[in-house]
């Protein structure tokens, strides 16, 4: 004769049998939806078109070749930001690079070229160098007249493509000289700019439109002190010329000649 009890725990015992077996097959079905959904991405979004834009000083397919991606990559296991390190490092002329994907198929490379802001003297030669303190290329005596001069900041031994290195006393030099040369070319003033010298961190200066010395004074509210400068050399005559104190950034004092 049975166990009356016996009735009452074989529905509690069916169900956690259940139970067990949907616990041990939720791992193994989450698994394999991983393996699916990868597989289908490894076999369907295969990269077969690369674009190139923002280039003007380096073909397409010099681009592509520094970027390392090649057709036939998977779309979505392309390193961007290995790609984009990788252009940066072997095309010295940019500055900055974005990878976008488009499905099915299709990579965007976006570059940023670097600009001439500036040139400096390295040793015995004068280079040019982007707004973001990096040496582009030499100079003759002759270019390097079309272009601001920096003085004020020792830089170490030039090397294209890489950052000026300096001494840690002339690191906030430095960091002057980068904040200036931003508001230079970001406000297109390269052919206006002359003679930038960071020599005295609390009072830099330089020549603007050959007619006015500006003395900004400390590292401070730069992009301000240029946007009342350009507002302070709109309202004055052509014919004017002298110097403009931009030390307090709330105000512009002309001296003239």
């Amino acid at each position: 004769m049975s166990n009356t009890n016996d009735y009452y725990n074989k529905p509690t015992q069916r169900r956690e049998n259940s139970s067990a077996r949907r616990t041990l097959y939720r791992p193994l079905t989450f698994f394999l939806i991983i393996v699916a959904i990868i597989f289908t991405m490894s076999v369907f979004f295969k990269v077969e078109n690369i674009e190139v834009s923002g280039n003007s000083k380096y073909s397409k397919e010099e681009i592509i070749s520094a970027s390392g991606i090649h057709t036939g990559d998977n779309l979505f296991f392309i390193n961007r930001i290995g790609a984009g390190s990788r252009v940066v490092v072997k095309l010295p002329y940019v500055d900055s690079v974005k990878i976008t994907r488009s499905l099915p198929n299709s990579v965007t490379i976006t570059v940023e070229e670097s600009k001439a802001a500036a040139c400096i003297q390295s040793g015995d030669e004068l280079w040019s160098i982007s707004s973001t303190g990096k040496f582009l290329s030499r100079l003759t005596e002759k270019d390097a007249r079309l272009l601001p001069k920096v003085t004020g900041v020792t830089a170490s031994d030039a090397q294209v493509g890489e950052i000026i290195s300096v001494s840690k006393d002339d690191k906030a030099k430095l960091d002057y000289l980068l904040e200036i040369l931003y508001q230079v070319q970001a406000r297109s003033l390269v052919e206006k700019v002359a003679n930038i010298n960071v020599s005295d961190v609390n009072d830099a200066s330089f020549e603007y439109d050959e007619r006015f010395v500006v003395k900004l004074g400390e590292n401070n509210n730069t992009e301000y002190k240029f946007g009342k400068l350009l507002s302070a050399v709109a309202q004055l005559k052509a014919d004017d010329a002298g110097t403009l104190e931009i030390s307090d950034s709330n105000k512009v004092t002309f001296r003239p000649n």
